[in-house]
């Protein structure tokens, strides 16, 4: 028994299909911030590929994304609410099929010039969230475009204000 659709019908099934791997990003995960003023801000990728490339947060934001929190030390450090893909999960999307751990260091640059560098147990071991929105809203105006949270590490590894992301073999 065969289904017929009229024009109208095909064209919304046509559209729903063409939405649902968006769905599967951030905002599958409930991202109801409104990223839109940085959300085409470039971050280079070095590392990659032949040639630096860049992305941006709104395409972050179509990677499947998660939602952590973490409390530094200090008071200062406060409590960071982070929304985004996983390291991990980027470098399946953009890495040729490379982990973490196939690289000797993975540094985090920001518009600032302030650097944190992941090696060793940082890339075999620990969590590292790409985050694009602050819970259920956006970064605030100084962490944009990207901030990065490592749950599990100290609060001077929660990079924030990322504009640059170099990866070395």
């Amino acid at each position: 028994m065969g289904v017929s659709l009229n024009r109208g019908a095909a064209a919304a099934l046509l559209c729903a299909l063409c939405l649902a791997p968006l769905v599967a990003g951030c905002g599958g995960q409930g991202l109801k911030a409104d990223i839109s003023e940085y959300g085409d801000s470039p971050i280079e990728i070095s590392g990659l590929a032949a040639e630096d490339f860049s992305v941006t947060p709104n395409e972050l934001a179509q990677l499947e994304c998660v939602s952590r929190s973490a409390t530094g030390a200090t008071a200062k450090a406060g409590t960071v609410k982070a929304v985004g893909p996983l390291l991990d999960s980027f470098l399946a999307a953009y890495g040729d099929g490379r982990a973490m751990s196939d690289f000797n260091r993975i540094r985090f640059i920001a518009s600032d010039g302030y650097r944190v560098v992941l090696r060793d147990e940082y890339l075999s071991d620990y969590e590292v969230l790409l985050s694009v929105a602050s819970g259920g809203d956006p970064l605030p105006e100084a962490e944009r475009p990207l901030r990065i949270l490592i749950p599990e590490a100290e609060s001077g590894m929660w990079e924030y204000a990322c504009v640059r992301i170099e990866f070395v073999e």
